[in-house]
């Protein structure tokens, strides 16, 4: 029986790039793609100074969502097809913003 020959699988870093976007713990400017345990994770470049990364790609702006009179300041991830761009910190309601009542 002849084996079945089998195309090598395109690695999704392949095609993204860093994006310069500055770090929310360390100030330092720059975000590589890297391989997490379930897919492509972002994080810093100042390694091994700097540990933070995101599930998502950073867009380089703040959240803007208001709680009790404070603005939640995290950092904004690039959206999905059908969820817009959202907050990267858990607890902000903003992180799910197809939910919010508009």
């Amino acid at each position: 029986m002849a084996k079945k020959s089998r195309k090598p699988d395109q690695c999704p870093l392949d095609s993204l790039q860093p994006v310069q976007v500055k770090c929310a713990e360390c100030g330092w400017i720059g975000f590589e793609p890297a391989r997490g345990r379930y897919g492509v994770i972002w994080r810093c470049m100042n390694r091994p100074a700097c540990k933070f990364w995101l599930s998502a790609m950073p867009i380089g702006q703040t959240c803007r969502y208001k709680s009790n009179g404070k603005v939640c300041g995290a950092m904004m991830v690039e959206g999905t097809k059908t969820i817009p761009d959202r907050c990267s910190d858990r607890d902000c309601p903003n992180r799910n913003p197809h939910k919010l009542k508009q």
